[in-house]
Order: structure tokens, then sequence, then C-alpha cells
């Protein structure tokens, strides 16, 4: 016989609980790519908690588009979040992960939604501040 007072309640498939494997995420760079990458893991369950941008356009499309999102400089962004999304163009990148590890905000492994290149213009002691490898 079956022992259903160890089974879980069935909630019509809501939780009340978190994913376990929630995360909060941050976009630098919130132009279409990152803003749509940034909705569609909130879609997923994640929390988007921070975002950055330049434009006006951008910042409207973060009002819109990530309202739970907070406004802030890059390197906040980078803080606050636990998966951070790159989404700048990649001419922009090797300066912007350069600038970050220069303010020392903890940076783990940083994988931007762009080709790889840029890697190597990074300068060693930037690589080595990172808390896990910044290779892919």
């Amino acid at each position: 016989m079956r022992d259903d007072s160890k089974q879980p309640a069935d909630r019509g498939g809501e939780s009340d609980l978190p994913h376990p494997a929630q995360l909060a995420v941050g976009v630098v760079g919130a132009g279409r790519a990152g803003t749509a990458m940034a909705v569609a893991l909130a879609r997923a369950g994640h929390r988007v908690v921070a975002a950055s941008a330049v434009s006006e356009t951008s910042l409207s499309r973060i009002a819109r588009s990530l309202p739970q999102a907070r406004v802030a400089r890059p390197e906040e962004v980078v803080a606050a979040a636990d998966l951070v999304l790159l989404t700048v163009p990649d001419d922009v990148l090797p300066g912007l992960v350069r600038g970050l590890a220069e303010t020392g905000v903890p940076m783990a492994a940083r994988t931007p939604a762009a080709g790889m290149a840029w890697l190597s213009s990074i300068p060693v002691s930037a690589r080595e501040r990172c808390r896990s490898p910044c290779t892919p």
C-alpha cells in the first residue's frame, strides 16, 4: 500500500517555494538581444535583478520589459547577480571587461553572448582577478 503522507501536495502545478536553481540575473547592455535573453530567463523562473544601458531607447526597454530590474552601473549589475549577460557589441566587450576588473568587483567566469575573440585582449592581471577561470 502506498503511503500518501509522504507525497507532495498537489498545487495545480504552482509552488510557493522558489525553484532550487533560480538565479539572480543581471544584464549589461540591455539592447534588443540582452533584453530578450533576460525576459526569456525571467519566464523560465529566474529573477532579473539589475540591468544597465546607455541609450534612452535601451533605458525605456528596461522599464517596459524588465520592470522588476533596477537600472544600475555595470559593476553594480555584476555584484548583484549570479548570472550576468554581457550583451554589448563585440568591439566594446574588451574595454567593458577590463573596466569591470579594474573596479575590483568579484567576477566569476563570464561568457559573452557573442564570439570569444575578445578574450586574448584582456590582460592576464584582469583574468587572474576572476574567482574561476575566464575561459570557455
